[in-house]
Parts: structure tokens; C-alpha cells; sequence
């Protein structure tokens, strides 16, 4: 394929995403006020941790609350359709790799997927913790937190995500280090470096710049850090010992017969040559 042809490629597969992500942003529709409790949970629990009564949500916009639910509808949606959207991706890829990489699409989809949705769970599971903590230093501070939704639900609702793609750490170090790219010697080596870039990348991502919010979420990522080392290493092994055998294509080892003599069968080629000879003569 040239050039052209995989960026349309690219663009159909990214179109089919979208529909995907559609699909399940109208299905999510329909439940949009069990989801808004969901996310409201949290900061509810918190402010009870932290002694706040009467905690209430504020609006303050006329078309708040149906930006709001388009926007958790929205959020769902794409949770929702990661499998499919992995499954457009790794397709994609897929044509650039070897035979005996593409077998490793069977776990790939499966493991990018319990992975984003693992990342999105203790994330949600984390938010009362870290609320909690941001609430009562508030309330040691003699100020009453109150919040308006949207840009709470916007905080919270980014995290989700952004937790549910640094959870595919793991997957896409062992992917690197499966086709050669790296090896667990370099990760190990290159530890100090990848603590400062994940701190870089958490700045980043995290809606806010408080450094309690920064460390909510590289903490965890300097962990999947250190679980891609001891994952890259079992891979190297696996794909050592799948390369102690003979590889494909070898030629096969010369079995010489019981009546093969090398010194005989050269002398009666001598005799041939000699007789060959007399007969030109």
C-alpha cells in the first residue's frame, strides 16, 4: 500500500471509531441522570469525610445542565466503545507486523481493554480519597468549598480518561519490547528519566496544576513503571524460548548414508577423470 492509501485507510477506520463513539453516546443518553448521579457520588462522599453540610452544586450558565449531560453522555460513549475502538486500532497496525507478532492480537484487545476500564475504575475508586483530602485542608482554612457542576464534572470526567489511557503503559511497553524496540535492561537503566517524564506528562493532562492532582496520578503511573519492567522481562524470556528451535526456513542437517566414503567416492572420480582423458587421447 502507498502512502495515501494507508491514510485512507486511517481515515476510514477513525470514521468508524466516531460512529461507534455516536452509538454509544445516544445509548448513554438514556441513562444520563444515573450517570450524573454517579459522578456526583464522589464529592458528596468527600464533603461528608470532611464535615460540609448542606452541599449543594451550582449552575450558574441557562444551558448548563444540557451541556452537561451532553457531555456525560459523551464521556460515556467513548468508555463505553474502547473495546471497538482498540480493535479499529490494532487492525491498523496489524498488516506491519511479522506472523508471529500478529498472533499476540488475540491478547491485545482483550488485555487494552480490562486495562483502560481497570484505569477508569480506580480513578472513579480514588476520587471521594482525593476530594476528601482537598476538602478538609479547605475547611482548615476556615472556607466552605462550594462547587458549581460543570467544572467539577469536567475535572472529574478528564481524569477518567486520562487515568484509562496511562493504564495502557503496561500493554504498550511489553508490545515494544515483543518486537525488539526495548528490553527490560533499558527500563531499568532509564528509571530516573522516565520518573521526571511522567511527572512532565501528569502536569500536563491534569486539569488542574495543584501538585496534589499531579501526584494523584503519576504515583500510579511511576507503579505501572516498575510493573512494565518485570513484564518486559517475562516477555524476553517467553520469546527466548520460543526461538530455541530450529528457525523457519533453516536448511536441514546433512545425514551422510552408512555406505558414504568421501575418500572413496573422490578416488573413483579420480578414475573417472583419468579414463575420460585417454578416451580424448
Amino acid at each position: 500500500m502507498s502512502f495515501w492509501d494507508h491514510l485512507e485507510e486511517l481515515r476510514w477506520r477513525l470514521i468508524r471509531m466516531v460512529i461507534y463513539v455516536v452509538l454509544a453516546m445516544l445509548a448513554a443518553w438514556a441513562f444520563r441522570n444515573d450517570l450524573l448521579s454517579l459522578l456526583r457520588y464522589p464529592a458528596e462522599i468527600a464533603a461528608q469525610v470532611a464535615g460540609i453540610e448542606d452541599f449543594t452544586f451550582r449552575i450558574f450558565e441557562a444551558a448548563g445542565g444540557i451541556v452537561l449531560m451532553m457531555e456525560i453522555a459523551l464521556v460515556a460513549g467513548i468508555i463505553a466503545a474502547s473495546p471497538l475502538i482498540f480493535m479499529e486500532l490494532w487492525l491498523f497496525i496489524e498488516p506491519a507486523l511479522e506472523d508471529h507478532e500478529k498472533r499476540w492480537a488475540i491478547l491485545m484487545i482483550p488485555a487494552a481493554t480490562i486495562l483502560f476500564l481497570s484505569g477508569v475504575v480506580f480513578c472513579y475508586w480514588l476520587a471521594p480519597k482525593a476530594f476528601a483530602f482537598l476538602f478538609t485542608f479547605n475547611v482548615g482554612l476556615g472556607v466552605a468549598p462550594e462547587l458549581t457542576l460543570r467544572p467539577y464534572l469536567y475535572f472529574l470526567m478528564r481524569l477518567l480518561l486520562v487515568f484509562g489511557v496511562s493504564f495502557e503503559l503496561p500493554l504498550v511497553l511489553m508490545f515494544f519490547a515483543r518486537v525488539g524496540f526495548v528490553t527490560k535492561k533499558q527500563l531499568i537503566a532509564f528509571w530516573r528519566q522516565a520518573v521526571v517524564i511522567i511527572f512532565v506528562f501528569a502536569a500536563f493532562v491534569t486539569p488542574t496544576t495543584d501538585p496534589a492532582t499531579l501526584t494523584f496520578l503519576a504515583g500510579p503511573m511511576i507503579g505501572l513503571y516498575l510493573l512494565s519492567i518485570i513484564l518486559c522481562g517475562w516477555v524476553e524470556k517467553k520469546s527466548g524460548d520460543e526461538g530455541l528451535g530450529e528457525p523457519d526456513g533453516a536448511l536441514p542437517a546433512f545425514e551422510p548414508d552408512d555406505d558414504y566414503h568421501p575418500d572413496q567416492d573422490a578416488g573413483e572420480a579420480d578414475d573417472g577423470d583419468d579414463r575420460s582423458d585417454e578416451q580424448q587421447d
